[in-house]
């Protein structure tokens, strides 16, 4: 699957499960322990962010929390989305915590975190995590080969991977992969 298309499906899904999120949720827990929902919202988003930052388009930008969730995420996906298709986009350097890394591999990686997200999103929310079979289940070998245990563990990308049913929808393979319980 082009790096571009993923990116843009995950990103999809992301708003998809976003627009059924209510305001009296934004407190509730998450599969990700350290974040609440709203919590959870504000990384996704400060994430597409970070795409304009780290190509030097965009300041660091300020810490408060947008007022209209979906609509800041449509923004910041759409930003980070022309940032990728710019004709440098898949070969400009971009710096992260791990070092530096192409635009052809960061897409890649914010395709997992958005697609992870959502289904993070979900579970809190009560909603499906059958979330794009075909992209998910792209992501999910691609991630088997990326993501190491150099990644996995407290305070790092990834947790360790979780038993999950090989009949699960794709979504709830990856999340369990990616060291989510999906039970």
């Amino acid at each position: 699957m082009d790096p571009l298309v993923a990116h843009q499906r995950a990103q999809d899904a992301f708003a998809g499960v976003l627009a059924a999120v209510s305001p009296q949720q934004m407190g509730d827990p998450t599969p990700c322990t350290e974040w609440t929902v709203g919590e959870l919202i504000g990384h996704v988003i400060g994430g597409n962010e970070r795409v304009l930052i780290r190509a030097g388009l965009r300041p660091e930008p300020d810490a408060s929390w947008p007022a209209d969730f979906i609509e800041a995420h449509r923004a910041t996906a759409v930003a980070a989305q022309q940032v990728f298709a710019a004709p440098d986009g898949m070969t400009i350097m971009f710096g992260l915590p791990i070092g530096p890394v192409p635009g052809s591999t960061f897409v890649r990686m914010r395709a997992v975190d958005g697609l992870a997200h959502a289904w993070d999103l979900a579970k809190a929310t009560g909603q499906s995590t059958d979330l794009d079979p075909e992209l998910a289940a792209h992501l999910l070998a691609g991630s088997r080969g990326a993501a190491t245990d150099t990644l996995r563990g407290p305070g790092k990308f990834f947790g360790h991977p979780q038993p999950c049913d090989e009949a699960r929808p794709p979504a709830d393979q990856l999340a369990a992969f990616l060291g989510r319980t999906v039970g």
